[in-house]
């Protein structure tokens, strides 16, 4: 009869996903405290607390651990919320604007920004990764959004739209982005930041109708 209960002492045997979700957590941690450079596969077994043979069995290398941290950063659909079809396209634009740039600002996306552009000399193609599954995806989300309103009416193709989307979403973050990166600044003074960002970019861009 087998029995289900761990024997004291010896830790529970995790699956597969688990042991994933110990690792990144683990490195994403090492390599925030150390930096990518001098963080160690051997440092962040020690930090998940497992055998560094189990580590290197579900990632090979560092490069390997970095791009998988890199992949699991939550979607930015998840941060937006689904349209109201029937509200004002400039109260769509602010609600949009709102979720990616809190996306984008948040504390997790904030630290994997500042370790992928530590690395991105070094590491070109994990740099490239990290732009295309999330300002790409932010840009292209955005147009998507947008499309049923008339904002983007007087873009006559898709590469005109994406180009307007950037410089829309440039004139609210660019500043504030860097200072969030640069100064470390804290969640409750970038919201009140991103809102004074957005209010004033609406009543330049985007007057309301008279």
């Amino acid at each position: 009869m087998s029995n289900s209960v761990a024997s004291p002492g010896r830790p529970p045997v995790l699956d597969e996903t688990k042991r994933r979700e110990l690792i990144l957590r683990a490195a994403e941690e090492v390599f925030a405290s150390l930096g990518y450079g001098d963080a160690t596969m051997e440092e962040i077994a020690r930090a998940c607390g497992m055998a560094k043979k189990s580590v290197y069995k579900l990632f090979p290398d560092k490069p390997a651990l970095f791009r998988a941290l890199i992949q699991s950063h939550d979607p930015v659909d998840a941060w937006v919320a689904s349209p109201d079809e029937a509200a004002d396209p400039r109260d769509r634009l602010r609600e949009l604007l709102i979720g990616l740039a809190a996306f984008i600002l948040s504390p997790r996306q904030l630290a994997l920004t500042r370790l992928v552009i530590s690395e991105a000399r070094k590491s070109p193609d994990l740099a490239a990764l990290f732009y295309r599954e999330c300002m790409d995806r932010a840009q292209t989300l955005m147009v998507e959004r947008l499309q049923p309103t008339n904002l983007l009416a007087n873009a006559a193709d898709m590469e005109r739209k994406k180009l307007l989307v950037d410089v829309f979403l440039g004139a609210i973050l660019g500043q504030l982005h860097l200072q969030a990166l640069i100064l470390d600044m804290d969640q409750d003074t970038l919201m009140r930041q991103l809102q004074i960002r957005i209010d004033a970019a609406l009543a330049a861009l985007c007057p309301p109708a008279t």
